[in-house]
């Protein structure tokens, strides 16, 4: 009965889940999956390099499903329920206000190397010798539902008489090996949908072994188109450079999407340089720059396990987050603790009662402690939940090693299973417990009371005060950065040692993606001189003003942080004047990087064209910037946002 209304409602991929009710959820997702590639509506062709293009509606990665619950909802309420009783069990129980910037989000990416070497029909063996019937027929027909996906696709391309070389490269990829550097791109975009267009991992080193000269330039434009169409986030470039890497670069001039991850270290060429500041000369937000010593080496310490040769397939999912391309499974981001939160309920419950500053700041961290493991049993709770209710069958398909595990994705049949949690609002608690510190216990200017009651009345010029001291993070003063140390270590510690179901360990990251505004709304004024309500730090910079002596300084606080605990990654964003010559910015990313900095992005932007931005944004629609570790268009962000980008310190040469 089910399924039939279903079928009548054109809801093919939800009426197949009620094929057989009698067996797994896994084989009935399969089974939804096929009938969704069997019937859904074919893309539209409009004489693009690569197909599909544009966007398009794909299976959901977080659920495995390909259909709208809500679609159906409006239709029939009660068959809608039915549905979500059955398929929507599994829910997060990470604490609502330990989410900034991520809940159990799990970002990932193909194994899109080995899809192109050996073709999806050489899968199939490997599949039928998996012990578990009811993943072994799940994923054989899956298989067979793409397999007539792609011949549905390639009638349609000869009705619309699309070009002949489209054609014929989609008569043979992605079930058969790539033999030409076209067909292995057309392939890659191919994959990138079948994954709903989420991360296009390591493009340069994965195509090169099938390149022979070619300009592929136009190609990669039209793949991160349709990224960038599909809301899709990052790929890696690593300091492995060949000719591909350069297109890449090239490629990304202008474009919000991908987000790129560019390796360089003090043997990177003077020609990846030059591509690389042409590139951000462009106003894109692209690339990041990234350490590969600390970031790679310190992966490969943490977790003993990740293979030589699969360190340098790192690539950031999501906004950054550190995985292996083809053969993870990470939280990206399990959790998000909001270190401000737990300050203000600090100051306003513990404050009165300590003697000395020295007891409020164990206090402090006793209590970010306590919130990190009430956070940590959770994400264990959830991914627990997540593996009896929420199979994923498209990414057992696709992330290795789950077919040769015979696991599930989310039972831990990927070949790298981290979680990453991150630490929200660092700069504002460093800044604030200087402030405590000084004001209270120091000084004696204010009793507890007096601050917690000014506080409270989000009193402006107290507010005012407490901006400008100047003793604050982001001047490259010894004593803060010392402080800063100390703080950031203790705070990154509290993940060591802690297990997490069907994988390694936890990561800390700071990672504020568009979260800080919204984190920060229910938080009254903090002694950093942050008003009631306003957005939480930039990630790891300096509190908005304050990193007044320039960029070096800038860059010499943040690497006093304990950075090389937080490799899931911490993000730093650099606003520059266009008139920074690459030299010195070759030499302050060099710089960076020596000093122990891992990431750094950088938006190229003058102050009057972001003014000009916010007072006209139709006249600059097309004007990009970085935001907490992602790039974004200027006119697409939230207006608090914007003046939050505004009011960053834009660095200038001369300072």
């Amino acid at each position: 009965m089910i399924m039939k209304k279903l079928y009548d409602m054109g809801e093919y991929s939800a009426a197949g889940l009620y094929e057989n009710t009698d067996r797994s959820l896994f084989f009935r997702k399969s089974i939804g999956l096929k009938r969704y590639f069997e019937n859904c509506p074919i893309p539209q062709y409009n004489g693009e390099l690569l197909y599909p293009s544009g966007k398009i509606f794909s299976p959901d990665y977080q659920n495995g499903l390909a259909f709208s619950v809500d679609n159906i909802a409006k239709k029939d309420g009660e068959l809608a329920q039915i549905i979500r009783n059955d398929f929507y069990k599994y829910h997060s129980t990470v604490p609502r206000e330990h989410e900034v910037a991520g809940n159990m989000w799990t970002h990932s990416m193909p194994n899109y190397e080995r899809i192109l070497k050996e073709g999806f029909a050489s899968y199939i063996p490997r599949i039928e010798k998996i012990e578990d019937k009811e993943m072994r027929e799940g994923l054989l027909n899956l298989i067979e539902g793409i397999n007539r996906y792609l011949v549905r696709c390639v009638n349609y391309l000869e009705s619309v008489k699309a070009k002949p070389e489209l054609i014929e490269a989609l008569k043979k990829v992605p079930m058969k090996p790539c033999e030409n550097i076209y067909e292995a791109v057309v392939c890659w975009n191919f994959i990138l949908y079948l994954d709903n267009c989420d991360n296009l991992g390591c493009v340069d080193s994965g195509l090169m072994p099938y390149y022979n000269g070619e300009d592929i330039t136009e190609l990669l434009e039209n793949l991160y188109d349709n990224l960038d169409a599909n809301e899709g986030y990052s790929m890696a470039l690593h300091t492995d450079y060949n000719p591909l890497t350069l297109q890449c670069l090239e490629a990304a001039k202008g474009k919000r999407r991908p987000m790129i991850e560019l390796f360089v270290d003090e043997n990177t060429p003077d020609e990846i340089w030059k591509k690389a500041f042409e590139v951000v000369r462009t106003q894109g937000g692209q690339p990041a720059f990234y350490n590969p010593h600390v970031l790679l080496d310190g992966l490969k310490n943490r977790f003993k396990n990740i293979r030589e040769e699969d360190i340098t397939k790192f690539c950031g999912g999501g906004c950054t987050e550190a995985m292996i391309a083809g053969y993870s499974n990470v939280g990206s981001l399990d959790a998000g603790i909001n270190l401000l939160l737990i300050l203000e309920n600090s100051i306003k419950n513990l404050l009165p009662l300590c003697n000395d500053f020295e007891e409020f700041y164990g206090k402090y961290m006793n209590a970010v402690k306590e919130v990190v493991d009430e956070v940590t049993d959770e994400i264990g709770n959830s991914r627990r939940q997540r593996a009896e209710y929420n199979p994923v069958p498209m990414r057992t398909l696709l992330v290795d090693d789950c077919i040769d595990n015979g696991i599930e994705y989310n039972r831990g049949g990927a070949r790298y299973n981290w979680s990453i949690v991150n630490f929200a609002g660092m700069i504002n608690i460093i800044d604030s417990l200087l402030i405590i510190r000084d004001f209270i216990f120091r000084d004696k200017s204010y009793t507890s009371e007096e601050f917690i009651k000014l506080l409270s009345d989000n009193d402006e010029e107290f507010l005012n005060k407490c901006k400008k001291y100047k003793t604050c993070f982001g001047i490259d003063d010894k004593e803060v950065n010392a402080f800063a140390n100390k703080i950031s270590k203790e705070i990154f510690s509290t993940l060591d040692g802690k297990e997490v179901p069907f994988g390694e360990g936890f990561l800390p990251a700071s990672i504020q993606f568009n979260s800080q505004v919204g984190a920060g709304l229910k938080i009254g004024a903090t002694p950093d001189g942050r008003k009631a309500g306003s957005p939480l730090c930039d990630s790891l910079g300096a509190i908005f003003g304050k990193d007044v002596k320039g960029a070096t300084a800038l860059l010499k606080s943040v690497t006093s942080l304990e950075l090389n605990k937080a490799l899931g990654v911490p993000v730093l964003n650099l606003n520059i004047n266009p008139d920074f010559k690459d030299e010195v910015l070759k030499g302050l990313i060099l710089g960076y990087m020596k000093l122990g900095g891992i990431q750094l992005q950088i938006t190229c932007i003058s102050r009057e064209t972001l003014e000009k931005a916010l007072e006209n944004p139709d006249d600059y629609r097309n004007l990009v910037v970085r935001v907490g570790g992602f790039s974004e268009y200027y006119s697409k962000l939230s207006y608090e946002l914007k003046v939050m980008i505004l009011n960053r310190t834009i660095q200038s040469e001369m300072q």
